[in-house]
């Protein structure tokens, strides 16, 4: 009678023991998803007017991509120059496996998909509260690195986790543009830049083919700051040729990219315009500052500037500036925080 007694208790506590291990179990393998939000890149913040309702590509079928196959630090790029990649230079391997990602739906000859889930990111144990800092990033670097993706001006953000870690991460561009028009105006703001491009080629020094650049421009683009998004991106700048000052600085920094120049979009929360590099030193260029406006010989007053470069007539210098030039503590979206940026020359470049 004892021994049937202890054989059920043993029998009880191997039945406890696997309903617990399986409670353990299913406890470590806990599922959240985690909800889907709208982000707007910060330079579309006040557009009021939009086509399509904002939004011409709905209930996206996203590609889906394995993250270990998406971690490689610099990627090819269709415009051959690190100033491409001087953002994504700076991010981890959860935030590389994103802006691959992205990467690879849109540099592509013909646009197929405009929203990508990235898959088995566990490994790189982001928690939910780094999500929105992590995805912001990504999206940001490769926002700013890849400026001639004019089409973009939101994203949707959701994903999942797995023992408290983000395990999947699916990003939706939001565009007002279908992707037939995509692919229609795209080939047409390309070409645009090239031409400016090969007739810059022309000149014999990279300071030449910059500033024929700038000053081609300046000659082209009317600053307007218009109600749509048209006016805040490249296509603005070089098709129709109006735009506010972000969008010169991006045409700048594409066309000068196609010549071989070293130039990186910035910001501060008021302003947008461009470093770039000439041998180990940083410069400030600012076309949109340069332009006074139609009937006017561009300036040279803010071209390869240093911060104690008298950039006024009243004698100011670049530095003084203070309100207009210092850089934002994010790139493209409020989350896309964290990012090193150069440390001017203190004089003009001069050639």
């Amino acid at each position: 009678m004892k021994s049937f007694i202890i054989l059920n208790l043993i029998v009880l506590l191997q039945l406890f023991l696997t309903v617990h291990s399986k409670a353990v179990a299913d406890e470590s393998n806990e599922l959240k998803t985690i909800p889907k939000t709208f982000v707007t890149l910060d330079k579309y913040k006040n557009v009021t007017v939009w086509r399509n309702d904002g939004n011409a590509n709905k209930n996206l079928q996203p590609l889906v991509l394995d993250s270990k196959k998406l971690t490689k630090k610099i990627s090819s790029n269709k415009i051959n120059n690190l100033s491409a990649v001087y953002y994504k230079s700076q991010l981890n391997n959860f935030e590389l496996s994103i802006y691959n990602a992205l990467e690879k739906i849109c540099n592509q000859r013909v646009v197929k998909a405009l929203a990508v889930t990235i898959t088995n990111l566990d490994g790189f144990k982001v928690q939910e509260n780094e999500f929105d800092n992590r995805v912001g990033r990504a999206v940001g670097a490769f926002m700013r690195d890849n400026q001639e993706y004019w089409w973009i001006h939101s994203y949707e953000k959701s994903g999942s986790l797995v023992n408290g870690y983000v395990s999947d991460v699916t990003v939706e561009i939001v565009s007002e543009y279908t992707i037939s028009e995509i692919n229609e105006y795209n080939p047409k703001v390309l070409y645009a830049a090239q031409t400016i491009a090969e007739q810059a080629n022309k000149k014999k020094t990279l300071y030449k083919k910059l500033l024929y650049i700038h000053d081609y421009l300046i000659n082209s683009i009317t600053y307007t700051d218009g109600e749509g998004s048209v006016y805040h991106n490249l296509y603005g700048a070089l098709i129709n040729k109006k735009c506010v000052c972000g969008a010169y600085g991006e045409a700048f920094a594409v066309i000068s990219r196609l010549v071989g120049g070293y130039v990186i979009g910035v910001n501060s929360y008021v302003h947008g315009w461009d470093y770039a590099k000439i041998g180990k030193d940083w410069y400030a260029v600012d076309a949109t500052w340069d332009d006074y406006g139609d009937g006017y010989e561009p300036s040279h007053n803010y071209f390869f500037v240093g911060t104690n470069t008298v950039v006024a007539d009243d004698g100011h210098r670049y530095k003084d500036e203070t309100e207009i030039r210092t850089i934002a503590d994010f790139i493209e979206v409020g989350d896309a925080t964290g990012f090193i940026f150069p440390t001017l020359s203190e004089e003009k470049y001069i050639e």
